[in-house]
């Protein structure tokens, strides 16, 4: 989506992801986006909607990879590290996917799945040298792949074009007002809407910073909060109920620092479902 690439030209220096304890800029997000479309082209000039299965962890590297799959034309099908062998192969299947990108933890999990695709290779394998390059991908265009849960069937895949995540995303930022100035704690799966669009892509359409933890960890979580960067947050029910069980058996300290911590935050969304009024 060449829309977003343009929106982070305009703050190349700033803060767009932090990952495993590392920064990374705009700058830094589109050029390794960029290494990412070049290597999936192989010379080619246009994925053509090519459907790109992918397996990586809220980072860095899962923003590349989806940056770099809208790059370079292409379908991006994110797979979920939860799921079992079966259910990845019929997403596969399903998408009549021709490449599988994954990152190299989850190699031993994958290699099964080697044979049903023309091209298995490891986020690693991408040389970090990027030549500009010019393709304008339309925005009617195909360019994400999501699967419902599957509760009266098979999941069905779920096609979203570039102006439908586009105006998912300007409709978020303006109601939620976003800017440029918000730091984001991203601790969601990435094979959904919340995480995919709520979260990452508003903070990143605004040039704004999303914060990954690629695992929950409450301890981690609280941490976060209470560096004091953090503004906005989202969660589902399920999260804020175990934030706040654990937060009722800290010492008396450490719940008011935390409290203290949450008066700066501008903004919190409990997606999916309410949470009680209590």
């Amino acid at each position: 989506m060449m829309q977003f690439f343009n929106q982070a030209k305009k703050h190349p220096q700033r803060i767009a992801v932090i990952s495993e304890g590392t920064a990374y800029t705009y700058s830094e997000l589109i050029s390794q986006a960029t290494a990412v479309a070049q290597f999936l082209l192989q010379g080619r000039e246009d994925l053509k909607s090519e459907r790109i299965a992918f397996l990586a962890p809220p980072s860095f590297e899962y923003t590349a990879l989806l940056w770099g799959i809208w790059r370079a034309g292409g379908i991006a099908v994110p797979l979920c590290e939860k799921h079992p062998i079966p259910s990845m192969e019929y997403v596969i299947d399903d998408t009549q996917a021709e490449i599988l990108v994954y990152a190299q933890e989850f190699k031993d999990k994958l290699t099964p799945l080697s044979h049903r695709v023309k091209n298995f290779f490891a986020y690693e394998e991408i040389p970090s040298n990027p030549k500009a390059f010019q393709l304008e991908v339309e925005k009617e265009r195909s360019a994400l792949i999501l699967y419902t849960s599957g509760t009266t069937g098979n999941p069905k895949g779920v096609v979203t074009t570039h102006k439908n995540i586009e105006a998912q995303i300007t409709s978020l930022t303006t109601s939620w007002e976003w800017s440029k100035e918000d730091h984001i704690l991203n601790i969601l799966p990435m094979h959904h809407v919340h995480g995919i669009i709520n979260v990452l892509s508003c903070a990143l359409w605004s040039g704004a910073c999303c914060e990954f933890l690629s695992k929950f960890d409450f301890k981690k979580v609280f941490d976060s909060f209470n560096q004091g960067a953090i503004n906005v947050f989202m969660a589902v029910p399920t999260i804020y109920y175990k934030l706040i069980a654990h937060w009722n058996e800290l010492p008396h300290v450490d719940k008011e620092r935390i409290s203290k911590s949450l008066t700066q935050f501008r903004l919190m969304v409990s997606g999916s479902a309410a949470l009680p009024i209590s």
